[in-house]
């Protein structure tokens, strides 16, 4: 028994990536997060100073901490640290060019005095 019957059984474990948010095996992590974190960095360059992010700090759920505990660290993290908030409805997307776009149909934002969308 491995855990990945083929007849759809256990689901083999998977970590998250606090960067990307996205999951993975637990034997590719590691490669993951050095490729993940090249990626980060090179598309923070891309953007103007004032809204380059710094990489994400890589949680620390604690010594002993299960697979679970831990996804739920990387996930908060990736949450506070990589995702832009809408500033008028509080939604938050992967990067700041997402959220530009949203913004523009976002009632919320376009109800707020001098967002620059109708300017």
């Amino acid at each position: 028994p491995t855990g990945k019957s083929p007849g759809g059984g256990a689901k083999p474990k998977a970590v998250l990536c606090f960067i990307c948010g996205k999951e993975f095996g637990t034997t590719s992590i590691s490669i993951h997060e050095v490729q993940c974190a090249k990626k980060f960095e090179a598309q923070q360059a891309l953007l103007p100073e004032g809204q380059r992010k710094p990489l994400p700090a890589r949680p620390d759920a604690g010594e002993g901490a299960s697979l679970e505990e831990r996804n739920k660290a990387a996930q908060e993290a990736y949450e506070e640290q990589v995702m832009v908030p809408c500033p008028g409805c509080g939604r938050t997307f992967s990067g700041q060019d997402r959220m530009q776009i949203h913004m523009k149909g976002c009632k919320a934002a376009q109800a707020m005095p001098g967002n620059g969308i109708r300017d």
